[in-house]
């Protein structure tokens, strides 16, 4: 095994060319398809995402018989795959056009035919290589697919020769509940909210009350009233409300689409009054954590020339944003310390995600290394007091850190709390999926309900003849 280039970013999705080169992907939105020589060299450039015009990224290309031409898909930046597009770039000209919407992870089959996701099922649509065009309608084929923990997954494959390979059985974890974790691992149940695809727990200030993304029909933040407990939505709007952190105890700050893009909103957290839009910006943002004095928000934005970087928006009304930490790697999910000395974050610098913490509000005056025991981290969270950091450990470990109070930075080693993977860190998931008491004892986690049942794979030779059948070619 050799490496022939280090782009930046995770791949998502890479096809070889009987030219030598290589199309491939990854989750830098500041780049779309990109191509390099199979004996190695710096990748050109073939598309960048229209972030304008919502897309999100361009991933998982496929090139089709021929070389002259790329299948991929198109991603929105709402989150999930329902608004993403099939689409096909013709390498001749540069141009891309939309095939099929709502579709991802394309293939082509030698039948003539494009095989696909849609909405967890696989679909076939006849298509006319010559001109690039897709020709009927599509059809569902295949209704039993697995589908794949994540969005950058699938769970099936068409070889050269026809044979289908796909896996069978449950479908994946859609119902989690909320619950205590002390410590030592004990939980105990949080009553008043029923079963659903949480995401994003936050807890007010005084801990009184939980803000929760659910990525359901509604896509909307939730509030439950720990006190009555009562469970509610707290914003109405159709498009997509995500990454919720609370202001104070009266006000929810959050990132939505509903004005075009994703942006920064605030909002009162008892649904009253008008929701505010805070920034307008063609990038991506994400609502990480709010200063201790209220007066500045640290969020994470995905720019065109630095992937995703940290910055900070002025909550006075001037709506000034400056960056804090932005380089050519990923930073993402800023927390400051309750005491306002420390801004912990995680970022890729070493090739894996690692948990790093800098003086706060001045975070070019010095640069530490947290996650030092080689099991890299992620989601980093204070306690209230400010003298402990966590994070999850890239294998799945809830992980604590000692820091000595006052204004230089001093920590302990890592050490482990509790296994932290079984409870809502998927990869899909990308921000906090957790928080802390107020006074320390437990966590808000998110537990699954249901578990998936061992998967079998199926493999059905001869599938070509069925595809002629089921999607004849005109």
């Amino acid at each position: 095994m050799s490496t022939i280039g280090r782009p930046g970013g995770t791949a998502m999705g890479a096809s070889w060319g009987n030219d030598g080169t290589i199309i491939f992907a990854t989750n830098d939105w500041a780049t779309g398809l990109q191509r390099i020589d199979d004996t190695g060299g710096e990748p050109t450039v073939l598309t960048r995402p229209n972030r304008a015009g919502g897309e999100g990224d361009h991933l998982f290309p496929e090139i089709l018989p021929g070389g002259q031409a790329v299948l991929f898909t198109i991603t929105s930046t709402t989150p999930g795959l329902g608004e993403a597009q099939i689409a096909v770039l013709d390498l001749r000209t540069g141009a891309h056009t939309p095939l099929i919407r709502g579709g991802s992870h394309a293939r082509y089959v030698p039948s003539g035919h494009l095989v696909y996701e849609a909405a967890g099922r696989l679909y076939a649509v006849a298509f006319d290589l010559a001109r690039l065009a897709v020709v009927g309608e599509p059809v569902r084929i295949q209704p039993e697919v697995l589908p794949p923990p994540t969005q950058t997954d699938t769970s099936w494959a068409v070889a050269a020769d026809g044979t289908l390979v796909y896996a069978s059985g449950d479908g994946p974890i859609e119902e989690r509940s909320l619950v205590w974790v002390d410590r030592q691992g004990r939980e105990t149940p949080i009553p008043g909210a029923p079963p659903r695809d949480y995401a994003f727990p936050r807890l007010s200030p005084d801990s009184s009350r939980i803000a929760v993304y659910i990525p359901d029909q509604e896509i909307d933040i939730w509030l439950l009233d720990l006190v009555r407990p009562t469970f509610r939505r707290a914003t109405l709007d159709p498009t997509v409300d995500i990454y919720p952190v609370w202001h104070d105890d009266r006000q929810l700050l959050f990132s939505s689409n509903r004005e075009g893009g994703v942006n920064l909103f605030a909002q009162a957290a008892d649904g009253s009054g008008a929701v505010t839009r805070l920034t307008t910006s063609p990038n991506v943002q994400h609502a990480n954590s709010v200063s201790p004095d209220g007066s500045r928000l640290v969020f994470t934005e995905t720019a065109q020339t630095t992937a995703q970087d940290i910055m900070e928006l002025r909550l006075d009304g001037t709506a000034a944003v400056r960056p804090l930490v932005a380089t050519h790697h990923r930073e993402r999910n800023a927390e400051v310390s309750p005491d306002g000395r420390w801004l912990a974050y995680e970022a890729d610098d070493s090739g894996r995600y690692d948990i790093y913490v800098r003086p706060y509000p001045d975070v070019s005056s010095g640069h530490w290394h947290v996650s030092v025991d080689g099991n890299g981290g992620t989601r980093p969270l204070w306690s209230r007091n400010s003298v402990e950091l966590f994070y999850l450990s890239l294998t799945g470990d809830l992980m604590r850190v000692g820091v000595a109070p006052g204004k230089t930075w001093e920590a302990t080693a890592p050490t482990r709390l509790f296994e932290g993977r079984r409870y809502g860190a998927t990869a899909s998931q990308r921000g906090r999926t957790y928080d802390i008491r107020g006074d320390g004892k437990s966590f808000l986690m998110i537990k699954p309900l249901k578990t998936a049942a061992p998967a079998s794979l199926v493999v059905v030779q001869n599938w070509r003849e069925e595809l002629k059948r089921l999607v004849p070619i005109r």
